[in-house]
């Protein structure tokens, strides 16, 4: 079969080791996998040192940038979502040239906000199109950025394309009641994939890892692991606060974080503050390739926050170790883990998430049964190549 696998974003690329470029890499790779012939057609970029530049916001010592704070922040809001409305149009042109050329059986299109022009050009040639929704773009982005005179703009033309979908995939069931519910689509036309992982990316380096110890001594310590950003919404702080609880009654344990972010010097105060610097370790940002070798040197791995609607993928990349995970009591985790069967789910404040810490310290022997099931669950459930064979089924079905 033939796919055109369409991201109108200006500057959401393919080549980048963040969310959005993992998850349309690993689809299209997985399609391939499959024996489909896939021409990704995405608009941010395909190549290092060859990524689009449009809707870029301007450089810091730019015109732009020297008098947006002298503007009101819907107006500068506003003018950005117009620029992104003025590129849907080249992105559409590109997808209707790319569907000329390549005769496309199926358009897959990652959604994205403020674009949907590329639905007249997929309903003229009259292509099949599924459209993957990852977020509620309108309420999100009015979240990050402000009110913008296009918010009902953007609503219009979320509706507009699950109305002409075919078949619509979403990352989590609280994201497919937000559709049912708002957009008024129907729950057959919804299908639920979380996001997945590539089991053949989780490699790790056994000097690495033994470097690692050496540099945190951590050859008797039991590690309490944390990986990924660190900024205020992804609940680092609340970790904190619930190991200083933990450490108390655990003095051989430790608290390993692994990344950066806008809060972490206030981290480093809190920890300094609390007595507990020489219990807390935090090892800054390394490449994705790296990570898994911090992973292996962790006892257990917390995931602290998540928001309600999107489908994270530290947890399998911790499941995918075999290390037993804490997470957030959300829908999108409650999708893929149940509480005391493949996983320990909590919530989101430090007395539960101390007292999660505290249940695997004291009994290893349940960390383990949790890490073998959700470990399981992982390679039968929760890797691309199922996710891109859930499309192609549902294709068939079309």
């Amino acid at each position: 079969m033939k796919i055109i696998y369409y991201s109108p974003h200006p500057t959401h690329d393919i080549v980048s080791e963040v969310g959005y470029a993992t998850h349309q890499r690993e689809v299209i790779n997985a399609l391939k996998k499959l024996g489909h012939q896939v021409l990704p057609v995405i608009m941010g970029g395909t190549e290092k040192g060859n990524l689009s530049s449009a809707g870029i916001p301007a450089p810091k010592n730019s015109f732009k940038a020297k008098i947006k704070h002298f503007i009101p922040r819907f107006i500068w809001t506003s003018l950005k979502d117009f620029q992104l409305m003025q590129h849907d149009r080249l992105a559409a042109q590109k997808l209707e040239e790319a569907i000329i050329a390549f005769q496309p059986d199926l358009i897959y299109e990652r959604s994205e906000y403020l674009q949907d022009r590329g639905v007249a050009i997929i309903k003229k040639h009259k292509i099949k199109y599924f459209l993957e929704i990852n977020a509620p773009f309108a309420e999100e982005m009015n979240g990050f950025e402000g009110y913008s005179i296009w918010h009902t703009i953007a609503h219009k033309k979320e509706q507009n394309k699950n109305n002409q979908a075919d078949q619509i995939f979403v990352v989590s069931s609280a994201l497919k009641t937000f559709v049912e519910n708002t957009y008024h689509i129907s729950s057959s036309k919804i299908i639920v994939q979380p996001n997945c992982i590539n089991l053949e990316n989780v490699k790790t380096d056994e000097l690495k890892i033994r470097e690692i110890k050496s540099m945190y001594q951590l050859e008797v310590k039991k590690v309490i692991g944390f990986v990924g950003s660190i900024f205020p919404h992804h609940g680092v702080d609340i970790l904190i606060d619930a190991f200083t609880i933990v450490a108390k009654v655990h003095p051989d344990a430790l608290l390993l974080i692994v990344g950066d972010g806008s809060i972490i010097n206030d981290l480093t105060a809190r920890v300094n503050s609390n007595g507990m610097a020489n219990k807390v370790c935090f090892a800054g940002k390394h490449d994705h390739s790296a990570v898994f070798n911090f992973i292996a040197v962790m006892d257990m791995c917390v995931m602290a926050k998540s928001n309600w609607y999107g489908s994270p993928i530290k947890i399998f990349e911790y499941g995918a170790m075999h290390k037993p995970v804490i997470a957030p009591n959300t829908a999108p985790v409650r999708d893929v883990m149940e509480n005391k069967v493949n996983g320990l789910v909590v919530e989101m404040n430090e007395v539960k998430m101390a007292e999660a810490i505290q249940t695997l310290l004291d009994n290893p022997a349940l960390g383990s049964t949790l890490s073998n099931k959700f470990y399981s669950d992982i390679t039968q459930q929760y890797t691309w190549e199922i996710a891109a064979q859930n499309i192609i089924y549902a294709f068939s079905k079309n």
